[in-house]
């Protein structure tokens, strides 16, 4: 697992990891966490439940790691080997279109198994009859519910990036569709 890990890292992420890092997701994850840790006492002192959050957000990263884990699958048997040629040669920010959308399914999906594994965590370790945030929390429990509260944060960002992605991905084989239809 390791291995497999560090080269994926090595080969997929470092060369964009400005792509991942510097983005409106990571931005938007860091606000979450801020919040949370500045104003979750405040906030989720009575409601919700833990095992209400965690019950929910499982159900959802499960379902969108699917969704991603199909999308790749799906790109990588794309049934149209002209399209995909096409696809390969296309350049997005300066790299191949197909690459970038095997990375986006696949970073995405990534940070939703990132996500249930918090989550089965959480449910493992905390009472999930207790509410979110407790205004006797320790600071550990704020900062571990800040940075579960930024993870899904990102996850939802990097989901509906992915949403996007799909959309473009359709519009460039309805051009490609069209012009095949035009010869």
């Amino acid at each position: 697992m390791f291995k497999p890990l560090a080269q994926y890292l090595k080969q997929e992420v470092v060369p964009r990891w400005k792509k991942v890092l510097v983005t409106w997701e990571s931005a938007i994850s860091a606000l979450v966490v801020y919040l949370f840790a500045k104003y979750g006492t405040h906030l989720f002192s009575a409601s919700p439940r833990v095992s209400d959050i965690v019950t929910g957000v499982a159900a959802y990263a499960a379902i969108a790691l699917g969704f991603c884990i199909a999308g790749l699958t799906i790109s990588l048997t794309l049934p149209n080997e002209t399209f995909a040629a096409k696809l390969s040669e296309t350049t997005v920010g300066g790299g191949n279109a197909y690459s970038a959308l095997l990375f986006v399914f696949s970073w995405t999906a990534i940070a939703h198994w990132c996500a249930v594994v918090t989550m089965f965590a959480i449910a493992l370790f905390s009472d999930g009859a207790s509410p979110l945030l407790p205004p006797d929390s320790s600071i550990t429990r704020v900062w571990l519910v800040s940075l579960a509260a930024g993870l899904l944060a990102y996850c939802l960002c990097q989901f509906l990036i992915t949403i996007i992605t799909l959309s473009q991905v359709g519009g460039v084989y309805i051009k490609f569709l069209t012009s095949k239809v035009k010869s």
